[in-house]
């Protein structure tokens, strides 16, 4: 038989066989932590199979998926859940389209994932934004106010629903008791990004889930639990959110080939949590508490925690998550992430200019903390970095809406030379993929500015060729 060239295979195989500690996503990292986890591994091609008799239909569920979707949302006190083969963003997108007709105006937090700009450009929903705060030492955006969404509201008093994020990426969490509060009472729909805390509803100590507040909410149980990746989970509460229309949406961005496996996994995290999440929750974070502490003794590094919370704009923290500083040492998240990754084979969940990241889950170990608090100690301060970015506090000139832009002939110009041009393509600065630009938008000095000393420090955005070039519109179209 001739020699198969797979370089994906070939690249995944390199990696398997790396001892390497895994600080990424999905949570599972690697490991068959429990027997559920060996079954399905197991039974992987046996279990690769397609709506046939006593198997049901994930778009027409009336059998096991169905009974599967109904435990979740027991678990979770929703109305109705589903299953998602399509990543989050698909949940995202079908929340938008259950409460959107063209031309219907968003409330949209600034520091919301890429993903929502897919549900604009499909629904012709129109955006506002509200700007979150930000903090300049740990040079993130955090998280919107109760009084500036109250504010926007009062500006644009047409807005049909209004989409949070809980946590962000660093696990910054707004109030979503006081948002929904504000949001209910004028009778809006509260929807909720919570791709990244879908363990909340486990533990006390953890920030309090959107499923007390929000009328539906999206999360990724295969970053922080133990499904596979792509998989997710969508959530419907209440009678303010056109379930028909949802349904319809999910439909509309879901495979009509829906991977048997994923939902398997999905079955299986859901009744991995119902049975121990409380214990399982409780251990990632006794073993993220005792990274901070040591990161915070023992190295140049500065965990972020509790002190955090109720600054900012951060209401409060999910502690799982480690978000370690390293630009006051003299540092850039880029070049720690480098030297972690080929030095000491530790895998961190991203990096930005100043911070890296990791996340925690209950199939990390001790010896994996142990790992990395030593690693992290071998680097020696060495005074602040000097390429510092400073985050717009102004939200840019809008001169079309998304929708509009993406349907308008573009061309290519180099970075520097698209000041004042408005922007085709979205630029994301990637992970976490919050957006510096949105299609329609005006590129202004201070976006070519962050946008050249991120390049340069080692980052990279979605929307900004490996030349350095970007999609702008055509200036005769306009």
């Amino acid at each position: 038989m001739k020699e198969l060239d797979m370089p994906l295979i070939e690249a995944l195989k390199k990696y398997g066989l790396k001892d390497s500690t895994r600080f990424h996503m999905p949570g599972h990292k690697g490991k068959k932590s429990v027997h559920i986890i060996e079954e399905l591994e197991a039974n992987l091609f046996n279990w690769d199979v397609t709506e046939i008799p006593g198997l049901d239909d994930l778009h027409e569920p009336s059998g096991p998926i169905k009974w599967a979707q109904e435990k979740l949302a027991r678990l979770y006190g929703a109305d109705s859940s589903f299953f998602l083969v399509n990543g989050a963003s698909s949940g995202v997108i079908a929340m938008i389209g259950a409460c959107a007709q063209p031309s219907d105006e968003i409330l949209i937090s600034r520091a919301s994932h890429k993903s929502v700009l897919s549900a604009l450009i499909l629904t012709g929903a129109k955006p506002v934004y509200v700007m979150p705060e930000k903090d300049e030492n740990l040079g993130v955006y955090t998280q919107v106010t109760p009084e500036a969404v109250a504010n926007a509201l009062s500006q644009s008093p047409k807005v049909k629903a209004v989409f949070l994020t809980n946590p962000t990426y660093e696990g910054f969490c707004p109030d979503l008791e006081s948002i929904s509060e504000i949001v209910h009472s004028q009778n809006k729909v509260l929807l909720v990004d919570e791709a990244q805390g879908p363990h909340f509803a486990f533990n006390p100590s953890l920030p309090r889930s959107a499923g007390g507040f929000a009328d539906s909410w999206v999360q990724s149980p295969h970053k922080m639990m133990t499904s596979l990746t792509q998989s997710a989970w969508l959530h419907v509460k209440g009678e303010r959110i056109d379930k028909r229309r949802l349904k319809s949406f999910l439909k509309f961005v879901t495979t009509t080939s829906p991977s048997y496996i994923l939902m398997a996994s999905l079955d299986m995290a859901r009744s991995i949590m119902e049975a121990e999440g409380r214990a399982l929750t409780a251990r990632a974070l006794e073993l993220a508490d005792m990274a901070r502490s040591n990161i915070n003794k023992f190295t140049a590094f500065y965990a972020v925690g509790r002190e955090v919370q109720g600054k900012k704009g951060i209401y409060d923290i999910d502690l799982s998550r480690l978000m370690v500083n390293v630009s006051a040492a003299g540092y850039t998240g880029y070049e720690v992430e480098k030297l972690l990754r080929e030095k000491f084979n530790i895998y961190a969940e991203y990096a930005d200019l100043y911070n890296v990241y990791f996340l925690i889950t209950f199939s990390n170990t001790e010896s994996d903390i142990d790992r990395l608090v030593k690693a992290l100690a071998t680097f020696k301060t060495k005074g602040k970095i000097s390429n510092s970015i400073i985050w717009p506090d102004k939200m840019p000139n809008a001169a079309i809406e998304p929708r509009c832009a993406f349907y308008t002939p573009g061309e290519y110009l180099p970075l520097e030379k698209s000041m004042g041009r408005i922007v085709k393509d979205a630029l994301v600065p990637y992970p976490p993929g919050i957006p510096l630009l949105m299609p329609g938008e005006v590129i202004e000095r201070e976006h070519i500015e962050i946008l050249d000393r991120l390049l340069k420090s080692g980052g990279r955005c979605h929307g900004v060729t490996d030349e350095g070039f970007l999609q702008v519109i055509i200036e005769t179209i306009i």
